[in-house]
C-alpha cells in the first residue's frame, strides 16, 4: 500500500510539472498563425526605406494604433514591425539587428523604434516635433483628433513625463469651454481625461444653437427693400 501510494504521489506531481510547462510555454504556432492573420486584416503598411520623412513617421504611427487595438505584446509589436519591413529597409535591418546583438543589446520593440527613427527620422525633425508638442492646442479639432495628435507628438518629447503631467498638458490645451470643466476634476489618468473631455464636448455641442446662414426669410434690411436673387437689374 505504501509503494501505491509513492507510485500515485510521483504520478501527481509529473502531471503538475507538465501542466505548468504548458501554461508557461507561451502560444502555440497555429495561435501565432491565426494573431498574425488578424494583424494582416487591419492592412498595415509596408515600409521600403523611403527617403521621405513623414512616410516613417507615418509607418510607425500607423503600426502602433493597430497594436493598440490588437493589445500586442512588447515581442509581437517586434516581429510584426520586422515583417512589414521590405526592400532596402529589411536589408537595413538585418545588418542593424545583428550588430546590436553583438553588443549586448537587447532588441525588442523600444530599440527597435529608436533606431529606426534614428535611422529614417533625424534629430533635426525630432526637435520641431518637440517644439510642435509644447505649442499643441486643441483649437478646431475635436477632443479625438486633438487626443491623437497630443499622443503622437509626445513621443517625440524627449524629457521624463508622468501620467499626471501628460494630463495636465492635455487639459491646458483644450478650448476655454471644454478647460474650464476639466481642469478642475484633476484626472491623473490620460484615458479617463480623454473621455470625460469627449462626454463634456458632446455635451456642449448639443447647448449651442445651430448656426443659420442669413436671415429669417422675408426679412428686410435697415436700407430698404432687398432684390431678391431673381431679379432682373435695373437698366
Amino acid at each position: 500500500m505504501e509503494m501505491m501510494a509513492m507510485a500515485m504521489q510521483y504520478q501527481t506531481a509529473h502531471f503538475a510539472r507538465t501542466d505548468a510547462k504548458r501554461a508557461t510555454a507561451g502560444p502555440t504556432r497555429s495561435h501565432m498563425s491565426r494573431d498574425l492573420a488578424e494583424f494582416k486584416k487591419c492592412s498595415p503598411p509596408q515600409f521600403r526605406g523611403d527617403a521621405d520623412l513623414e512616410v516613417a513617421d507615418h509607418w510607425i504611427c500607423e503600426l502602433e494604433k493597430i497594436f493598440s487595438v490588437m493589445g500586442c505584446s512588447v515581442e509581437r509589436k517586434l516581429a510584426y514591425a520586422m515583417y512589414m519591413l521590405t526592400g532596402e529597409a529589411e536589408h537595413w535591418w538585418r545588418g542593424t539587428s545583428q550588430m546590436l546583438i553583438d553588443r549586448g543589446v537587447v532588441v525588442d520593440w523600444v530599440c527597435f523604434k529608436r533606431v529606426f527613427l534614428e535611422k529614417y527620422f533625424p534629430d533635426s525633425v525630432r526637435h520641431a516635433r518637440e517644439a510642435e508638442f509644447m505649442r499643441l492646442q486643441q483649437d478646431e479639432m475635436s477632443v479625438t483628433e486633438y487626443a491623437m495628435r497630443f499622443k503622437h507628438l509626445a513621443c517625440f518629447y524627449t524629457q521624463a513625463t508622468s501620467e499626471a503631467w501628460k494630463c495636465r498638458k492635455f487639459a491646458e490645451g483644450l478650448k476655454y469651454d471644454l478647460r474650464r470643466v476639466v481642469v478642475p476634476m484633476a484626472i491623473t489618468e490620460f484615458p479617463a481625461l480623454v473621455e470625460k473631455a469627449n462626454v463634456v464636448e458632446r455635451l456642449e455641442s448639443i447647448g449651442k444653437p445651430a448656426k443659420t446662414v442669413g436671415g429669417p426669410v422675408g426679412s428686410k434690411s435697415s436700407g430698404g427693400s432687398q432684390r431678391k436673387p431673381y431679379d432682373r437689374p435695373q437698366q
